[in-house]
């Protein structure tokens, strides 16, 4: 599991980037562990593995899903530009990535 620190300085999107990365790391375990109750026959442990992946993965959506609208918040115009100085322009997907790239200082194994 990557432990993303969440701290008092860190930007909104920065902290629900790391929630929502978590969740994607929990997901890929979760597939995991569905091989292995599968190998096993373990039927429980399959079960409990798809349960709680349903869950872990509506979750992930969610997560995703605040990350790019607190990004998009910053933007400023119909056309996905966000406006730092007068007559500087960055596309949004160059913000995502960007915050994407930011959250990456925080991450620690």
């Amino acid at each position: 599991m990557c432990i993303m620190e969440i701290h008092a300085e860190a930007r909104r999107s920065t902290m629900v980037q790391a929630i929502a990365h978590n969740l994607s790391t929990i997901d890929r375990d979760l597939d995991m562990l569905l091989k292995v109750g599968e190998s096993r026959k373990d039927r429980e442990l399959v079960d409990f593995a798809q349960n709680l992946q349903n869950v872990v993965s509506q979750a992930y959506a969610i997560g995703l899903t605040e990350f790019g609208l607190y990004v998009a918040s910053d933007a400023s115009d119909s056309d996905g530009h966000i406006h730092r100085k007068p007559g500087e322009e960055r596309n949004f997907v160059e913000v995502v990535n960007n915050a994407t790239r930011a959250a990456k200082r925080d991450e620690t194994r």
